[in-house]
């Protein structure tokens, strides 16, 4: 009787549980000065609470801008957002009726990053954003071969400077 008690609460949370959400990847494409950007959208087909869940991949460290925003149609399809977080910081977000937006700006490292977006929502509902990377300051081994360069430069200047110099004697008999 346990046994089959157990069953049955197992299959009825099971059945109860929300659905996973597999995360969309957000393609990021150069500009060929290092920023990146990419574009993400997502939508809402239910009214209630929702979750959806976006990553994408950074090259190397630098800083990241992300907004998002929404406009409602019709009132049915009005979104609320609850939370939007990059790699767990939260976005600032301006709810204002039928139109929402939302911005973040933070430095992040190398590496896959985790865009949420939560929110409540009337049917046939959609959001859309953009998020904007552009490199970081260089890293120590960068500075050290720029500080050598600087210092090679200097000293080719220095050794043309010597050779350049002329050196003249007069000699005077009487």
């Amino acid at each position: 009787m346990k046994k089959l008690a157990l069953a049955l609460a197992g299959g009825a949370a099971f059945a109860i549980a929300a659905p996973a959400q597999a995360a969309t990847v957000i393609d990021l494409e150069g500009d060929g000065s290092g920023t990146l950007t990419g574009e993400f959208t997502g939508s809402v087909r239910t009214a209630g609470a929702f979750s959806q869940m976006f990553t994408f991949f950074l090259p190397e460290n630098g800083f990241t801008a992300s907004s998002i925003t929404t406009i409602a149609i019709t009132m049915a399809g009005n979104i609320d957002f609850t939370s939007v977080t990059l790699n767990g910081q939260e976005f600032t977000l301006s709810p204002t009726g039928f139109v929402e937006n939302g911005f973040i700006q933070l430095f992040t490292r190398a590496g896959e990053q985790t865009l949420i977006v939560n929110g409540i929502s009337g049917t046939n509902a959609g959001f859309s954003g953009v998020v904007t990377f552009t490199p970081g300051v260089p890293e120590p081994g960068m500075w050290l071969l720029m500080i050598l360069g600087f210092g090679a430069v200097g000293g080719a200047m220095r050794y043309r400077r010597r050779q350049n110099h002329k050196v003249s004697t007069k000699f005077s008999f009487a």
